[in-house]
Parts: C-alpha cells; sequence; structure tokens
C-alpha cells in the first residue's frame, strides 16, 4: 500500500495566537473551510486538549469525499499538534506554527494511507492526481483562512 507524505506550508498575515486558536476551533472549520463538510467532535479529550477525537467529513476538487477521524496525541501551544487519522485515511500528522516578523507559517504534514478500496487500487496510477488535489483543497484552506481572519 502507497503511504503519501504530504507537506504544505501556509503564510498567514496574522498573529501566531489568532492562527492557534482558529486552528484548535476545530468545529468552525466548515464555516471558512469551503472542503470542509461537517467536523463532529466524538471525544472532548483531557482539559489540556489531548485525546479529542474528532469526526470529519471533507469534499474535495475532485468527485469523491473523504471521512476519517483525528485523534490529538500532542499540543504545545502555538508551536504544536500532532494527531493520528483513521477512516478513509490512515496514519498520522502534524501542524507547526512559527511567526516571523507579521507572518504566522504554519507547516501541515500528513504521512496517511488510503482505506477506501478504489483508491487504494487506483493509487499507483493516479497518485499524482490525489497529490494535486490535496495541494488544491489546502490552498483553498490557507486563503479561507487569510480571509476569514480578514487580513491581507
Amino acid at each position: 500500500m502507497v503511504t503519501f507524505h504530504l507537506t504544505t506550508t501556509w503564510n498567514i498575515p496574522a498573529p501566531i495566537e489568532t492562527c492557534w486558536f482558529s486552528l484548535l476551533d476545530l468545529k468552525a472549520w466548515p464555516d471558512w473551510w469551503k472542503y470542509v463538510d461537517k467536523v463532529i467532535e466524538i471525544e472532548p479529550g483531557d482539559i489540556s486538549g489531548i485525546n479529542n477525537l474528532h469526526k470529519f467529513s471533507w469534499s474535495t476538487c475532485l468527485p469523491y469525499q473523504l471521512v476519517f477521524e483525528l485523534r490529538t496525541t500532542q499540543l504545545i501551544p502555538y508551536q504544536l499538534i500532532t494527531f493520528d487519522a483513521s477512516g478513509d485515511l490512515n496514519g498520522s500528522g502534524c501542524c507547526k506554527l512559527i511567526q516571523k516578523d507579521n507572518i504566522t507559517t504554519i507547516q501541515f504534514k500528513w504521512d496517511v494511507q488510503t482505506s477506501k478500496p478504489w483508491m487504494s487500487f487506483a493509487t499507483r496510477l493516479f497518485q499524482p492526481v490525489f497529490e494535486w488535489n490535496h495541494r488544491q483543497v489546502m490552498k483553498s484552506g490557507e486563503q479561507s483562512l487569510i480571509d476569514r481572519l480578514n487580513v491581507k
């Protein structure tokens, strides 16, 4: 089975605190990120947010959807979020934040495999298309966050 190693970098002209809280407010993602259809909290986790579990339904630029759960495994305030994924995508990822001057750089890294039978079968042939789709969804997220924060 093919593992996707995906890295996306967002540059958001906003304070790191604002970006951090926008990322942590998972239930609000569908309000500003057009490809996030629904987020449901399954388990709240502990007081720090570790072990919280959310179910995500995503649409994409292509005619398919992905549904998976993300469990937060580590939180270092204003620096790092790590998570495990299970469902249509299985694996792990992280989100790192760094602020320099007035720009917050957010780097997302995913190491995931698909579990939808048709995607797993087609991955060897269509991996570049799936990666392009991921880039488009993430690019939309970056612009949507900038718009949400009303910054330019």
